[in-house]
């Protein structure tokens, strides 16, 4: 079974790892309300403490409806050999007798036995998740709400499996499949089972290319990066599948507002950050986007979004129309640069 782990090492991992880097520890915390990682994480621990130890014996707990005692049964050492392996599930939700057997249990692990528990978030326990973090095995299993972190997630699903997939159809897959991780993971793995060699954006296309995940925030996007095309056929598909015309233009806004308010500032990301109340990945993307945008076309588009905004809340009888009119001509604002 695993060995030991030093104080110092658990310390350095209470922020928290990838789902990919769990493995068998006395005492592993998965944090965080995406089941999709917590279950990768599971999974991971479980395969590898049985390729360890074949006859490693696995007990699964329900935080809600535990019953006192039945922690310490399941860690006493078997007649039969092998190891034990604990799961506790949906820590959020315990019921007292979990909390006050798993404080007791994390004061003082047993070395021979894992044990990973899943805390999906909220303030219920926060004395236990306090205590996993100061000795045990940290994994993050936040939502991957950026498309820069889901851009991360398939990159690193290819990585694994040895396999190789262009940015560009990276970025396809993304767009394609969108925010459920469950269905970015099951389409990666998909990519790399019927493909061979590099991935790229046709081979995306030729399985994924019905399927668009459009918001505002992507239509936004692609408008500011000065994707024209790109940005119409996802306004044309969001507002065809019911996404409404006001927080389109709402994340135009934003989108354009944040550039305007970084456009010619000579401060560091961080200096910004904290003086426009924006999180520095924030400052840095508006940079990107400001510079594409002559600081004439940067004017004229904060009217522009002003104008829409009116537009699609009443002064205007076809907002459909206004809306694509805004993302047509923020593209080529973009675009001329």
């Amino acid at each position: 079974m695993p060995p030991r782990t030093p104080a110092r090492s658990a310390g350095k991992n209470a922020r928290g790892l990838s789902f990919r880097e769990a493995a068998p520890r006395p005492l592993v915390l998965l944090m965080g309300s995406d089941g999709y990682q917590a279950a990768r994480a599971f999974q991971s621990i479980r395969e590898a403490a049985r390729a360890a130890d074949p006859e490693t014996e696995v007990t699964r707990f329900d935080a809600a409806h535990y019953e006192g005692g039945e922690l310490l049964l399941s860690a006493s050492p078997s007649l039969f050999g092998g190891g034990a392996l604990i799961e506790f599930h949906g820590l959020e939700a315990m019921n007292e007798a979990a909390q006050r057997d798993l404080l007791g249990y994390v004061a003082a692990p047993d070395p021979e036995v894992v044990l990973v528990a899943h805390h999906g978030g909220g303030n219920r326990g926060k004395g236990l998740v306090d205590a996993f973090k100061k000795v045990g095995l940290v994994i993050d299993c936040a939502p991957l709400k950026k498309d820069a972190e889901k851009l991360e997630f398939v990159q690193d699903e290819f990585k694994a499996a040895r396999r190789r997939i262009d940015t560009e159809a990276a970025r396809a897959l993304v767009s394609a499949v969108g925010s459920d991780l469950a269905e970015l993971g099951s389409a990666c793995r998909q990519l790399i089972e019927d493909t061979d060699g590099t991935v790229d954006e046709a081979a995306v296309k030729s399985y994924f290319g019905g399927r668009v995940e459009a918001t505002g925030f992507a239509v936004a996007d692609a408008a500011m990066a000065g994707r024209g095309a790109a940005a119409v056929s996802l306004l044309r598909h969001a507002m065809a599948t019911g996404v409404d015309p006001v927080p389109i233009v709402a994340a135009l806004a934003m989108k354009v507002r944040q550039a305007a308010a970084v456009a010619g500032a000579r401060e560091s990301a961080n200096s910004l950050a904290s003086r426009l109340k924006m999180a520095p990945w924030q400052v840095q993307q508006a940079q990107e986007v400001a510079r594409r945008f002559a600081p004439a076309d940067l004017a004229a588009a904060v009217r522009l979004v002003a104008e829409t905004d009116a537009m699609v809340k009443g002064a205007s009888r076809d907002p459909r129309y206004a809306v694509e009119r805004a993302v047509v001509s923020l593209s080529r604002y973009a675009a001329r640069r």
